[in-house]
């Protein structure tokens, strides 16, 4: 079995003038690192279905290429 989970979190600074928010994803337990080896920081991948789905087929071992496309009827 694989588990998946999409943590949510949210953040504001000690004044309160600024707010952040985001979702980690995690594959078994592990956090996993954003797909794109030159972004260090992952806390918003889980927010993207196509960089949730290449975050954990990549830990998986598969090459990926994820393609987004929009349809307008």
């Amino acid at each position: 079995m694989v588990k998946i989970t999409i943590e949510e979190w949210d953040y504001t600074c000690t004044d309160g003038c600024c707010t952040d928010y985001g979702a980690t994803i995690y594959l078994n337990g592990k956090e996993l690192p954003h797909p794109n080896p030159e972004i260090i920081h992952n806390g918003y991948v889980g927010m993207d279905v196509g960089l949730s789905i290449e975050a954990v087929l990549k830990e998986l071992g598969y090459e990926v290429e994820i393609e987004n496309t929009y349809k307008n009827d």
